[in-house]
């Protein structure tokens, strides 16, 4: 196997308007344990005045008089790890959370698919970027080894047990994950690097330090298993983020929506579905939940295109009072052939553009501004047509009253059919001797195909399929 580790340095702050590359002011996350209390995290603003994470906030103080700061808030971030998660499963099928900030992806099984490790390297590198994350990745054949290195910097793929130990031996003990009294008992042996370390006897090390050491090494380079439990998504999708500031307007949601999208867009690829419908619940102090509901024509795993009807919707939304909590459920899903072409051999992307505009314009127009011209039983031109206001944002028109396709010979119905339309009688052709008494409907099959049916007044137990709609 070949683990890629993702470790996001930054997390705690980067969920923050304060955690923005252009963010003036220097800010800092902090972190309480009685009543010392010492910086996690700071902005680039703060780090530029030689604030550093370990540093007790009155140190800060004196060097930055103007310092914002804001507590960790451990729920917040694991539910953005969590979130994290859901996105990565576009990559891999096997993703483990590793607490506090990063995110292990088996990525052997993803290879052949995304074209080559570097090519999902550049992807990992991308993707974060556009969600505004640090991310530091780590990769090698054992899952704490690439978590190792994600956190160290080091950046050169172990991909083979040869290279795994070179690089292994050159990383400082003071970077592995022990407690203090083994790392006081390391200093005063003098041992620096992992490569002392592992020239220890084993037996020395267990009785110095007990097991503790022995394990985390064997796991490292492989010699004992480290399995890890894949993260299990639930069966429906329901995701929020508590806004760290109250957003007073709509405009200020993109950047939490966009976070909640991307978890969605990665749990709509694992499921190989594509949305519907979904709900957007606005959380206010004292007042009532907002609910905006977004519909699709089609189902769609398409971000910028969701993300823009999104917007959109919220533009349009009059809000009672600031905004503190916001959470995304997708109501209705439904299955999504990926990268599929049609007859004329367009992409998915091509092929559902019209649906795409009519989303966009529904959401900023409003359904009742949209409607369509049908025709009507009226020889006057001015009366020959009328309006229809859409009834779903899952169709733009009702199915016309004749199928385009003919079958040459109708056929004896084999599936069970549901009707969907009023029956449609055609008694006719007595003068040629075809003389035909039929009651017709539009009816559909499980599969959701749907056909021009009918019956006659000698077979009221029979169906018969005249055509399809296409």
């Amino acid at each position: 196997m070949l683990w890629a580790a993702l470790h996001f340095p930054q997390l705690p702050l980067e969920r923050l308007p304060w955690g923005r590359a252009d963010y003036p002011e220097p800010a800092a996350i902090i972190q309480s344990s009685g009543a010392k209390r010492t910086l996690v995290a700071v902005n680039q603003a703060a780090s530029q005045l030689g604030l550093n994470a370990g540093l007790p906030l009155k140190n800060a103080y004196a060097i930055a008089p103007n310092l914002q700061v804001q507590e960790f808030d451990e729920v917040a971030q694991a539910e953005h790890l969590q979130q994290l998660a859901l996105w990565a499963m576009q990559y891999s099928s096997w993703v483990s959370p590793e607490p506090p900030d990063t995110l292990l992806i088996e990525a052997e099984a993803s290879l052949t698919l995304f074209g080559g490790l570097r090519e999902l390297y550049r992807r990992w590198l991308t993707d974060t970027a556009k969600q505004h994350l640090t991310v530091r990745i780590g990769i090698a054949t054992t899952p704490k080894a690439a978590v190792l290195f994600a956190r160290t910097g080091q950046r050169m793929p172990a991909t083979d047990a040869h290279t795994l130990n070179t690089l292994l031996n050159t990383v400082n003990v003071e970077h592995l994950p022990l407690d203090n009294f083994v790392f006081k008992g390391l200093r005063q042996s003098g041992i620096r690097t992992v490569k002392q370390l592992r020239e220890l006897k084993p037996a020395a090390l267990t009785r110095r330090f007990n097991t503790a050491v022995t394990d985390y090494l064997y796991k490292l380079d492989g010699t004992l298993p480290d399995p890890r439990e894949a993260f299990a998504p639930s069966d429906t999708f329901s995701e929020g983020v508590d806004l760290p500031l109250e957003a007073p307007d709509t405009s200020a949601l993109t950047f939490p929506l966009n976070r909640l999208l991307n978890a969605l867009g990665g749990y709509l690829t694992l499921n190989d579905s594509g949305v519907r419908e979904m709900a957007l619940l606005l959380s206010h102090h004292k007042v009532a939940d907002t609910k905006v509901v977004i519909g699709f024509l089609d189902p769609t795993s398409n971000h910028t295109h969701v993300l823009k009807t999104a917007t959109e919707r919220l533009a349009n939304t009059v809000l009672p009072a600031p905004v503190t909590r916001l959470t995304l459920h997708a109501t209705d899903l439904a299955p999504i052939e990926r990268g599929a072409r049609d007859l004329f051999q367009k992409s998915q992307a091509q092929a559902h553009s019209i649906e795409q505009v009519i989303d966009n314009l529904t959401a900023r127009l409003g359904r009742d501004a949209l409607y369509v011209a049908l025709p009507e039983d009226d020889h006057r031109p001015e009366k020959a047509w009328l309006a229809e206001v859409l009834k779903s944002p899952y169709q733009t028109f009702e199915w016309p009253a004749r199928p385009l396709w003919l079958y040459p010979t109708p056929e004896l119905a084999q599936r069970p059919l549901t009707l969907i339309s009023a029956a449609e009688r055609i008694e006719n052709g007595w003068w040629d001797n075809t003389d035909v008494r039929r009651d017709y409907y539009i009816a559909s099959d499980p599969d959701g195909a749907c056909y021009w049916v009918y019956k006659t007044r000698n077979t009221q137990d029979q169906w018969y399929i005249h055509g399809v709609f296409a």
